[in-house]
């Protein structure tokens, strides 16, 4: 065998080699990592998910994954600026997560002008009454006018969800951040008369809101809100 040959049996031998580690490497990060999902240190992740190679799906499914079981630590290690515009994960948190969660979120990229295939944001869904009202106002703040009042495919804004959840917090917000009390389909003011809420019907009055005495008097007899009649 020339010297030649011999230089690249031995070349050959030794890319053999470097191939076969690089692959046990990666194999035990892997394994590694996989470990870490299940552990409750959200350090020895964020560690483990340093070392492997994660797709964005596979980025976006683990967040979702541990946001379900309510380990946002730990879905906090995974995110970054790409993830973070996930519509789905983002509008979990706005729903259901903490308010340093929700700052988390926006400071990686979140954005109120996000929208689903309702062509709502996220002030449109996190308006239920079990929502910390302290995670709704840095939404709020985050939005522009066009966004408070952006109306969804079924022509309704925040502000009316808010007022269909009888959120009087969230419609307080809204209303002090430029949303306007008439915008949409359907006016809010006519929601409360329907839940017969008088106390929700001042606060949009107040705010500029209008209704006709014979609207209000036909829902208060069609809906029995005693309070109108």
């Amino acid at each position: 065998m020339t010297r030649k040959k011999i230089m690249i049996v031995v070349l050959l031998f030794l890319i053999g080699i470097g191939g076969t580690t690089y692959l046990l490497i990666d194999y035990r990060n892997q394994q590694t990592f996989e470990a870490s999902l299940k552990a409750n240190d959200a350090t020895k992740l964020q560690q483990a998910a340093e070392a492997v190679n994660l797709s964005t799906k596979e980025r976006n499914r683990y967040i979702r994954q541990f946001q379900e079981t309510l380990e946002y630590d730990k879905a906090l290690v995974l995110l970054d600026r790409t993830s973070a515009k996930n519509q789905t994960n983002w509008f979990y948190v706005a729903q259901f997560a903490p308010k340093n969660v929700v700052a988390d979120w926006l400071q990686a990229g979140a954005s109120v002008r996000q929208v689903n295939k309702e062509r709502q944001n996220v002030l449109h869904v996190a308006t239920s009454v079990n929502r910390s009202v302290d995670a709704y106002a840095l939404l709020v703040k985050q939005a522009t006018k066009r966004e408070l009042n952006q109306q969804d495919r079924s022509g309704h804004t925040p502000l009316y969800y808010a007022t269909v959840d009888q959120n009087q917090e969230a419609m307080e917000l809204l209303l002090a951040a430029g949303a306007s009390p008439d915008k949409g389909k359907d006016r809010p003011i006519y929601e409360t008369v329907k839940q017969n809420r008088k106390d929700l019907y001042q606060v949009l009055e107040k705010s500029g809101a209008s209704a006709t005495r014979k609207q209000v008097k036909q829902l208060a007899e069609t809906y029995g809100a005693a309070s109108f009649e």
